[in-house]
């Protein structure tokens, strides 16, 4: 048997001590002397020697150290797009994809520890000034009436009405517009493009839909993905989740299985790996999936349907369930779709008009605020 350091382990030093962290295990392990000089003997492939055994299995069983021929060996010889990405790049996914059993904070509990922090210290100020003079501007054009509506109406919706499902027409114009092609053309000696109507760096445009059908009338509820080649959706195996596991896959939040639809955004790594390799790509990709989840934001306004973003997610649950690998295609967040509760209808359509503004709770969240 030969063994080597983990090339995903990260070393560091703390309080005098030096530790290794595994952040696809999210482990840390403070490591002795003898461990130190071990580890200098296998960073690359070498037998053990008999003496190590003992401290060889302990590296072992926490990610330190990784065996010739293992899953974890061929698992970071295929890890191609985080190869030209980085070390850098490839911690921090790692580090904060989180995992099937890792818990999250209730809505009630957060806001008793924000209440709590703010006596001690207050929030930031949300705007920046500098100590100079300013120039006034002139008021803002005014733009065409639907698209003033448009932006005035998009708000954040966590209250839907149960009874009420989405359409297929919206879900099928709401997929146009946040993952559809609009154009198509040829790019000499590199074959087609894309465009669409979120940007894309380089238009590489990484992020898949994968739609989770709660409420959609005319359409069986269950998982598929979004062809976005042909505007076509592709059902894919499995039972439509219910609502228990949807809360455990978007962090017990429980505004998200209300929703008649969910979109579930994926990036495939290779896209935008080819073009940039470069760990700062890793930022362009959540930097694209602001631009996709406004666009959703937006139409759904425009279509009458509520909308939220949420990045809460236990990646590990979603990534087995949709068959993604995280060296290839990673979950990002989602958007959920549906229509109003009548009375967030008619609080939002007043704080558009200069009523009193404030934000969509779900009926049970925030400490009874809703």
């Amino acid at each position: 048997m030969r063994v080597r350091v983990s090339r995903l382990a990260v070393f560091m030093s703390r309080n005098g001590q030096l530790v290794c962290d595994v952040p696809d295990r999210h482990r840390q392990a403070g490591l002795r002397p003898a461990a130190w000089e071990l580890l200098a003997r296998h960073t690359r492939w070498a037998e053990p020697r008999d003496e190590d055994a003992p401290l060889v299995k302990q590296l072992l069983g926490a990610g330190v150290l990784i065996e010739e021929g293992s899953p974890e060996h061929h698992q970071e010889d295929e890890r191609s797009p985080w190869r030209s990405w980085g070390t850098a790049a490839t911690y921090f996914h790692l580090a904060t994809r989180t995992l099937d059993g890792e818990r999250f904070v209730t809505a009630a509990d957060d806001t008793a520890r924000l209440r709590q922090k703010a006596e001690q210290e207050p929030e930031p100020e949300p705007f920046k000034r500098y100590d100079i003079p300013a120039l006034a501007l002139p008021a803002p054009l005014a733009l065409d009436s639907a698209m003033d509506r448009t932006l005035r109406e998009r708000r954040t919706t966590r209250r839907f009405d149960d009874g009420a499902p989405v359409t297929l027409a919206q879900l099928s114009t709401a997929l146009h517009w946040t993952g559809g092609v609009q154009h198509r053309f040829d790019v000499p000696g590199f074959g087609e493009a894309v465009l669409k109507a979120s940007p894309s760096g380089g238009s590489r445009h990484p992020i898949e839909i994968y739609p989770v059908v709660r409420d959609v009338k005319g359409l069986a509820p269950g998982l598929y993905h979004y062809a976005a080649d042909i505007h076509a959706l592709e059902p894919l195996p499995g039972e439509a989740p219910d609502t228990e596991t949807l809360l455990h896959w978007f962090g017990d939040q429980t505004f998200v299985p209300r929703a008649g639809v969910l979109f579930l955004y994926t990036a495939v790594l290779e896209r935008s790996a080819w073009k940039y390799p470069t760990g700062r790509t890793y930022r362009a990709v959540y930097t694209e999936l602001g631009h996709v989840s406004q666009t959703a934001y937006l139409t759904g306004a425009a279509l009458g349907l509520g909308v939220f973003y949420t990045a809460a997610m236990r990646d590990e649950p979603v990534e087995e369930v949709f068959g993604l690998d995280w060296r290839h295609e990673i979950p990002l967040g989602i958007n959920g779709f549906g229509v109003p509760h009548p009375q967030e209808a008619a609080r939002q359509r007043e704080m558009a008009a200069g009523g009193e503004p404030g934000f969509s709770y779900a009926r049970d969240e925030w400490d009874g605020l809703g």
